[in-house]
């Protein structure tokens, strides 16, 4: 039973860290294009994170006062990514490269993310196999409210050589 309570306060102990962290240490992005504000929570297979629309945000459209809800899928990738990321940084492992291979059943509930409001992006792990093919429940939410839903299928891998079609000296 010790182990068990040693195990729950280490892992609990490395949330605390990951939560204070910001988004960019776990995703293979560059300012601007990480368009998450934070990581609220986390457990093995899933994650949500949050994002405020401001006139400032990637993507704000002035004349619509917000940002489109197509961009939500992008929203949801990167949430995906931060979940890989924060797999690795547990393991002590660099960031995977990953990929968006597609989507299902992208409903949009909603036709704009509006200025000044903050919005739940959370992401359950549908399967993801050894070969580094995956897919994800993917939901962003207003108030609780859904905006925009989807299923993503991802793709991660550690050689990146590959998968940029890069020559090996």
């Amino acid at each position: 039973m010790h182990t068990m309570q040693t195990k729950h306060s280490t892992f609990e102990s490395k949330k605390a860290k990951i939560l204070a962290k910001p988004v960019s240490e776990f995703v293979p992005h560059s300012p601007p294009m990480v368009l998450l504000d934070k990581i609220l929570d986390f457990e093995q297979n899933t994650l949500t994170a949050q994002f405020e629309v401001t006139e400032h945000s990637r993507f704000y459209c002035p004349e619509l006062k917000g940002i489109e809800s197509w961009v939500g899928i992008e929203y949801m990738a990167q949430a995906v990514a931060a979940l890989a990321g924060v797999r690795a940084y547990l393991v002590e492992q660099p960031v995977k490269l990953g990929f968006l291979l597609g989507t299902r059943k992208f409903d949009i509930h909603q036709a704009l993310f509006a200025a000044n409001q903050t919005y739940q992006v959370v992401i359950t792990e549908l399967f993801m196999d050894d070969s580094g093919l995956g897919a994800f429940d993917c939901s962003i939410l207003h108030n609780e409210t859904p905006v925009c839903q989807a299923k993503l299928n991802v793709f991660e891998s550690n050689d990146t050589d590959q998968l940029l079609n890069k020559e090996n000296p």
